[in-house]
């Protein structure tokens, strides 16, 4: 079992009766029944083995019927009293076992024409049924814990799925108001910037342009788009960087557009940290 606690938000009321979760605990129930009348436990091997898997189906599926509410039920209702869901699940099978303990007599009677003495056989079967509720218990609390976890990772992957698309959806948003900016002959794939006074040089692909705006603002404007500064006059686009040149202590990039953009020692290690050769 698994400590994992549902959060209050998920604490809604019980709906045991939902298709999806019937069709998988009945199936549950019929798998372990066949399993048990096969191997015939607790004094069931003087049947033969088609009655002995009928009773065990019925024994199986009538605890299904006794379980799965009382379980539901107490784990929603005992979730202010016991903190722990384990506990709460153990205790609501407990109770579920005394009702189908007192059940038991009245299916053998229909498979073994045998009397009923309902507290004489209701203190045999108890043990059984515990044994045999709290296994088939588990297996459902296990399947519920991996059905809740296999949701939690497709809504994981759902997440990690669309921050790429919302990244680019912010670049391009940036970089469309950016060139805006620019004349319409001039716009095209951003490669640079470069400070020159109160001016700032743009080149794309397509040329370059001077705009009357400040250096800081245009990094601001530009603070999600893939690129970095080089030097305190220089910001170079990511896709833009074709090589690294040293000469002694001097390092310059190398662009798509020819151009040889220079690194300072201040930014040097922005410019490692790309991998370029």
């Amino acid at each position: 079992m698994t400590n994992r606690e549902i959060t209050d938000k998920n604490n809604e009321q019980p709906a045991f009766y939902r298709k999806d979760k019937l069709i998988r605990g009945l199936l549950t129930a019929l798998t372990m029944g066949v399993f048990l009348g096969y191997l015939a436990p607790f004094g069931t091997d003087q049947l033969s083995l088609v009655p002995s898997i009928g009773y065990w189906v019925v024994i199986c599926i009538t605890g299904y019927f006794i379980y799965a509410p009382c379980i539901s039920l107490g784990d929603y209702w005992l979730v202010n009293k016991i903190k722990q869901r384990y506990w709460r699940v153990a205790c609501s099978s407990l109770m579920a076992s005394l009702l189908l303990s007192a059940v038991v007599p009245f299916i053998s009677w229909l498979f073994f024409d045998s009397p009923i003495d309902l507290a004489s056989q209701f203190i045999q079967v108890l043990p059984s049924t515990i044994i045999i509720g709290g296994l088939i218990t588990l297996i459902s609390v296990m399947q519920v814990v991996i059905a809740q976890q296999k949701q939690q990772l497709i809504q994981s992957e759902n997440i990690i799925k669309q921050q790429p698309n919302q990244q680019s959806s912010v670049n391009n948003e940036q970089i469309d108001a950016f060139m805006a900016l620019l004349p319409l002959e001039k716009r095209g794939e951003l490669i640079c910037l470069e400070m020159s006074d109160h001016y700032l040089k743009v080149y794309t692909d397509k040329g370059h342009e001077m705009l009357l705006m400040r250096f800081k603002d245009a990094l601001a404007q530009l603070d999600q788009y893939p690129g970095l500064q080089t030097h305190r006059s220089w910001w170079v686009a990511t896709s833009a960087i074709e090589s690294l040149s040293k000469d002694g202590r001097k390092s310059t990039l190398n662009l798509t557009n020819q151009l040889q953009v220079p690194v300072s020692k201040t930014y040097a290690e922005q410019v490692k940290e790309l991998g370029i050769g």
